[in-house]
């Protein structure tokens, strides 16, 4: 066979094997194919879909920049070049190539369409509408030609763009809109669910994600999702059904058996939890909070040692959420690595990191676990000041007024130590520790009495 027929007969076997679904081997044979003749533009545009269909973003746009040069500029060839320098975040160059594909052709609809996500991506947010109207227009003056699955894309498209820039009742009715064009558009469903969870709309998230894995019952990301919605809001049951229906789909998901993990860790199974969490570690070493996870097993178990250590490991990770900050530095705390806990809590606490601007709450806590470490380390003054600030953003906190109360009452001052134990008391009147302290307090007024009273006049 000549090097001209084996070329063919691989081109042949790569469209067999493409339209079989069989990506791999459909490269293999356009490989080999073009390795006899490198210039023939029609294979290298098979290269580019099929390198597409492998999700090789950025190979598929030089593959189908390649193809261009061969065939000539054509609306087909610039649009999935634009497309996948799009899905490879190359942004600039996807709008360069998109504009190309509308002046050769101003009716194609999905030139506009993908713009608008691009703009959005670029933040240019204005250009985005833009692109989204031009868009609408040719679906209008063209409604014929025009593809439902298209115009939902733009309603997509400009729901990201406007959920950006917090127009959250704008972005709801696009996905609206999305939806009423295509059924089953996809991530509509998924994208409502976020939206309304960070509106406070939990049982509204939760029926979009219901439908979401109605439509697309092994759609992973939605089913973590689900998993997590229902963990923040108690439904452990349910979270931890998602997370081993994840877990069947793809058993190497360290995440979902780090959540397992949480969830037998809430229920005390110790050991359980330990099992996920080792698993997950061993999937995904980076993977934050894990060490954190195992740390509190063994904490519970009270094996301390092998807790710190796993503190330890915790700290040289990143990534991680507030709310894990928050109980690696308690942690940290209850341990006695208190110079580990400042240091963890000063960047958020400087703003020099953002993770818990915004949240009161969590700023507060923070606040007030690092006033406990640099009490417990002995620098009274600095622990003062941060409890106090804790006090300002949470009035009434009883922890705060306790670890005021026992600095003052460390550094001697004890007028101003029963003044912040009656705040305590007056906000949380059982409270075992500042009771203690308010005996302790009038021991030491009564032992002063008497040193007076033994004096000799």
């Amino acid at each position: 066979m000549s090097e001209w027929n084996e070329a063919d007969h691989h081109a042949e076997r790569a469209q067999q094997f493409y339209r079989a679904g069989e990506w791999e081997r459909a490269l293999e044979a356009l490989r080999e194919a073009l390795d006899r003749r490198p210039d023939e533009g029609e294979w290298l545009f098979g290269l580019g879909l099929t390198l597409d269909a492998l999700h090789r973003y950025e190979e598929a746009a030089e593959a189908f920049e390649k193809a261009l040069q061969h065939r000539g500029e054509d609306v087909p060839g610039l649009l999935h070049l634009g497309i996948d320098l799009l899905r490879a975040g190359k942004l600039s160059q996807a709008v360069d190539v998109l504009d190309r594909v509308n002046r050769l052709d101003a009716g194609v609809e999905l030139g506009y369409v993908h713009r608008v996500l691009a703009y959005c991506l670029l933040d240019d947010h204005e250009q985005a509408e833009v692109m989204f109207y031009l868009a609408r227009q040719v679906a209008e003056h063209h409604p014929d030609d025009s593809d439902p699955a298209a115009q939902a894309m733009a309603y997509d498209h400009l729901a990201q763009s406007l959920l950006l820039r917090g127009e959250h009742e704008r972005a709801v009715w696009c996905w609206g809109e999305a939806l009423r064009l295509d059924a089953d558009h996809p991530d509509a469903h998924r994208s409502l669910a976020m939206i309304h969870e960070r509106l406070g709309q939990t049982n509204r998230a939760l029926q979009h994600l219901k439908q979401q894995l109605r439509s697309q019952p092994d759609d992973l990301d939605s089913l973590l999702d689900m998993g997590e919605l229902q963990l923040r809001h108690g439904g452990w049951a349910e979270a931890g059904n998602c997370f081993r229906r994840a877990l069947e789909l793809d058993g190497t998901l360290a995440f979902a058996h780090q959540r397992l993990g949480d969830l037998s860790l809430k229920a005390g199974h110790l050991t359980a939890a330990a099992d996920r969490y080792d698993r997950a570690r061993q999937l995904d070493p980076g993977l934050p909070g894990v060490h954190l996870g195992l740390a509190h097993a063994a904490r519970e178990q009270g094996r301390d040692d092998e807790a710190t250590h796993w503190l330890t490991e915790e700290l040289e990770r990143e990534g991680q959420t507030a709310e894990q900050v928050l109980e690696l530095a308690s942690m940290l705390v209850e341990l006695g690595m208190n110079h580990e806990a400042v240091r963890l809590l000063n960047p958020l606490l400087s703003g020099a990191d953002d993770l818990l601007m915004g949240d009161n709450e969590r700023y507060a806590t923070a606040l007030l676990c690092r006033g406990v470490a640099l009490v417990a380390d002995g620098d009274l003054d600095e622990g003062i000041r941060d409890c106090e600030r804790c006090l300002r953003l949470l009035p009434d906190h009883p922890t705060a007024l306790l670890q005021i109360a026992a600095a003052t009452y460390s550094a001697g001052d004890l007028e101003a130590a029963e003044h912040w134990v009656r705040e305590g008391l007056a906000a949380e009147s059982a409270d075992p520790e500042l009771r203690r302290l308010r005996r302790r307090l009038r021991a030491a007024r009564f032992v002063g009495w008497l040193r007076r009273r033994a004096r000799p006049s």
